[in-house]
């Protein structure tokens, strides 16, 4: 049975992506799902128009719009979910782990607060695009763990440019090799599938 990790918030698209295919690098089989209202990871691939078809990228198959009921029918070891900015409570409940992905926009932290306690469901939440400044982090972080009880860990993405310009191209559908992403989204990815390993056994 597929372990399927759902991945979602403000700007998740491209951390599932660099996700599963860290995964895959490992030797795993990897699947990732576009679930999302506006699809955009799915057409960052340069994908078909038919959402039918499976997309092979950097040896990972990406599917858009799967019913929910065949995601632990798909023959992968790990299946990885785009589940957009709010996903319906039930497709939250079939994932094994949950990351929530936000940036620090006050109005985004207030609604993921919210979001979190309505569902009763905890998530390992990554905070980024924050500036280095260690006041202003811990600041952010209390702000969001009011009365939130759901938090599983943190992790931590600065804001740095290369990140950026890498999340906005791939909205154009011009991401067509491996991103050179930074030394912290390469740390914070060590992070995701360190805690996969803890919770799904060995890499």
């Amino acid at each position: 049975m597929s372990k399927i990790i759902g991945f979602y918030g403000s700007c998740p698209a491209d951390i599932c992506m660099y996700a599963a295919c860290a995964m895959q690098s490992t030797g795993r089989r990897v699947c990732v799902i576009d679930n999302s209202d506006d699809g955009v990871l799915f057409y960052s691939i340069a994908a078909p128009d038919r959402q039918t078809e499976a997309v092979t990228f950097h040896n990972v198959d990406f599917l858009r719009l799967e019913p929910i009921v065949r995601w632990h029918e798909l023959d992968y070891e790990y299946v990885f979910v785009q589940l957009g900015a709010c996903p319906p409570q039930l497709c939250l409940a079939l994932c094994s782990e949950r990351v929530l992905v936000t940036d620090c926009e006050r109005r985004n932290l207030d609604y993921y607060n919210q979001y979190m306690q309505l569902n009763s469901m905890t998530a390992s939440v990554l905070l980024r695009g924050f500036f280095q400044n260690p006041d202003s982090l811990a600041m952010m972080q209390r702000y969001f763990e009011r009365d939130n009880g759901f938090i599983e860990n943190w992790m931590l993405l600065p804001l740095h440019r290369s990140d950026e310009a890498y999340r906005l191209e791939m909205q154009y559908g011009s991401l067509h090799q491996a991103a050179q992403v930074s030394a912290d989204m390469q740390r914070v990815l060590t992070q995701l599938l360190r805690m996969m390993e803890r919770k799904g056994g060995s890499l």
